[in-house]
């Protein structure tokens, strides 16, 4: 038996984000604690009676089934006593005490990360910032890491993906487990180009509670952390906290204040994160404190040779609407363009409540007037 079904059992019992730092001092082997007897471990200090009734009743078999599992799917067990282990979560004191990797986490290793994260139901334009800035980035060597969830999370792993460059996704769930399944295919691209990572037993269920825990280790792999559109409560601000009290960088892309899709992100900026604008602006001063780990001179800003950008759209002329719409559509329709507007945005121009512009974009949809985007962003049809 190898020393990563013990830390695997450890980390069973004590549970995902405990704090574990005067645990593994008190015993960086943890093949001496499962050996010990409870008065052993009594006596160290280092645990709570709730922890050593744990440590009691967690069996050992089910860290041999985890490895088991990983062995026979060819997914890697990376320990703290691992060579792969990723340096900066070492100096958490909540780190995690495994993780099962699919693909290759090496590319965490002297290379720079970046965390991007956002809200799952974003508008057209942060999607396609999101994806912008994350293909720079790649282009010049960081290495994106994300939640691997809808929105942000999507178009961040996918911009990296389109550079060529290395993107990581943790995730708040067991490898194996059917979570976001329509997210299958891009998950397995991330694993060809950089890892799938958990700190979860395979096939264990993701749960709101999962989620928040799981962001520790997106701010912790990464130097800074990037927030693209985030709304007052958003979860990627579970995020950037975890990377405020870790000593990491956040960054945020400002919103329109007219906006309640933008508050969470425009108060991080409000509050002290950096405002962004470009790839530049997150890299420059990773590339001034870490010089030679990016391009950031032959690279910037610039897309690799035959990787289009995507989410160009055709030019949609404007067509005259039938006599027999109302004063509501009316006002709806006068205001679209061919650049994407967020709903709360006609509603904060036309003075119409949520419903009544709902219901005639709904009509101008069905007549063919007009299109609805990401989110909920809409466009001349």
């Amino acid at each position: 038996m190898s020393k990563a079904e013990y830390w695997i059992w450890l980390s069973a019992a004590l549970g995902a984000g405990a704090r574990v730092d005067e645990i593994t001092e008190a015993y960086p082997d943890p093949e001496i604690l499962y050996h010990e007897s409870r008065r052993e471990r009594a006596v160290s200090g280092v645990f709570s009676k709730q922890r050593l009734d744990r440590l009691e009743s967690t069996p050992l078999e089910n860290a041999l089934t985890a490895a088991e599992v990983c062995r026979k799917n060819g997914w890697e067990i990376i320990t703290p006593d691992s060579a792969g282990f990723p340096p900066d979560l070492k100096n958490l004191p909540d780190m995690p005490l495994v993780l099962f990797a699919h693909g290759d986490i090496s590319c965490l290793k002297d290379n720079i990360c970046v965390g991007v994260v956002g809200t799952r139901e974003p508008t057209y334009d942060s999607v396609e910032i999101a994806k912008s800035l994350s293909r720079d980035m790649a282009a010049c060597g960081a290495v994106i890491v994300s939640g691997g969830a809808l929105g942000i999370d999507t178009a961040a792993h996918e911009g990296a993906l389109e550079a060529g460059g290395k993107t990581v996704c943790v995730l708040g769930c067991g490898l194996g487990t059917r979570y976001l399944m329509q997210n299958s295919t891009l998950r397995e691209e991330i694993a060809k180009n950089g890892a799938v990572i958990s700190e979860y037993l395979p096939f264990s269920p993701a749960s709101a509670r999962t989620f928040p825990i799981r962001n520790r280790i997106i701010s912790g792999l990464s130097k800074g952390v990037l927030v693209v559109e985030a709304g007052e409560k958003s979860g990627s601000l579970i995020t950037a906290k975890c990377a405020l009290d870790q000593g990491r960088e956040v960054f945020a892309v400002p919103g329109s204040i007219l906006s309640s899709a933008y508050t969470g992100a425009n108060r991080l900026i409000r509050d002290g994160a950096k405002a962004v604008t470009c790839a530049k602006d997150i890299l420059e001063p990773f590339d001034f404190a870490f010089p030679g780990r990016l391009s950031l001179s032959e690279n910037k800003n610039k897309l690799p040779a035959g990787k289009p950008r995507r989410g160009d759209k055709k030019i949609n002329s404007r067509k005259s609407l039938p006599p027999d719409y109302g004063e509501n559509e009316k006002a709806v329709y006068a205001l679209l363009t061919n650049e994407p507007l967020h709903s709360d945005e006609i509603c904060a121009l036309t003075g119409l409540s949520p419903s009544k512009v709902i219901s005639a974009l709904t009509e101008l949809e069905i007549g063919g007037y007009a299109e609805q985007t990401e989110g909920r962003n809409y466009i001349l049809s």
